[in-house]
């Protein structure tokens, strides 16, 4: 592949993406040392700034890594985190039995808005509870690899934010709320880039791609009591969906 000097691409940024291009195609394989900047320079006919430009963004955005002495390297694939038996209920602050792997955990109270009315099918407006929101992360070996949040109808926990404050138990926070809890639920998974906040909780590069999983649960009462989403690293985690007949 050759460089278009007349395209009104810089020609830093055709090279990224063909850096890319020989990553993605095995030419440069995970943990393999690439040629070095003066190589590039003479292949392609380039200035050593352009080609130093091209590298750095690759470098930013976790592509590639410098080792000091010893050149760029293709960054190692990430050993995958695999979230096996996924289903709707599987980030369900509700199904939750403890909450002991709920990292930074924080809980508020939000009014109802056009939002919340569409996700729960309701009015919403004057005389509405709210909703508690609940925020967490989820982590392996110190990575943080999913940034959860849900929401819960005040009325049907009204003592939830308390109850949290407290650092009660699931089982004493869900004692008597058996009409209330999930029983049918349904999830939609989509891939979209991380926005600033995301990439900078996950430890990622901005626009780097995640999973995005939002789930509707239903109570045994027959409504919305929590929409939940799930925002993952999609270079970290791999779903496993299984399903079979007894």
């Amino acid at each position: 592949m050759k460089l278009d000097r007349r395209s009104t691409i810089p020609l830093y940024a055709q090279l990224k993406e063909l850096l890319s291009d020989r990553i993605r195609a095995g030419d440069y394989a995970p943990g393999e040392k690439i040629p070095s900047e003066l190589a590039f320079c003479k292949e392609l006919d380039l200035s050593r700034p352009t080609v130093r430009q091209a590298i750095s963004e690759l470098v930013t955005e976790g592509i590639l890594i410098i080792v000091k002495g010893k050149g760029t390297f293709v960054a190692p694939e990430p050993e995958k985190i695999e979230l096996k038996g996924f289903n709707a209920f599987a980030f369900s602050f509700l199904s939750a039995r403890e909450l002991d792997g709920l990292h930074d955990l924080t809980v508020e109270m939000v009014e109802a808005d056009s939002e919340t009315g569409r996700l729960f099918d309701t009015a919403g407006g004057t005389g509405h509870a709210g909703y508690w929101k609940i925020q967490w992360q989820l982590t392996d070996e110190d990575r943080v690899f999913a940034l959860c949040q849900s929401l819960i109808p005040v009325y049907m926990f009204p003592e939830l934010g308390n109850d949290l404050k407290q650092k009660r138990r699931m089982i004493e926070i869900t004692a008597n709320k058996y009409a209330y809890l999930p029983q049918r639920a349904n999830c939609k998974i989509a891939v979209r880039p991380a926005d600033h906040q995301e990439a900078r909780e996950l430890d990622i590069a901005r626009n780097s791609p995640v999973l995005v999983s939002t789930s509707r649960l239903v109570s045994r009462s027959g409504n919305v009591c929590e929409v939940v989403r799930a925002v993952m690293r999609a270079d970290l985690v791999t779903i496993r969906l299984d399903a079979g007949r007894s």
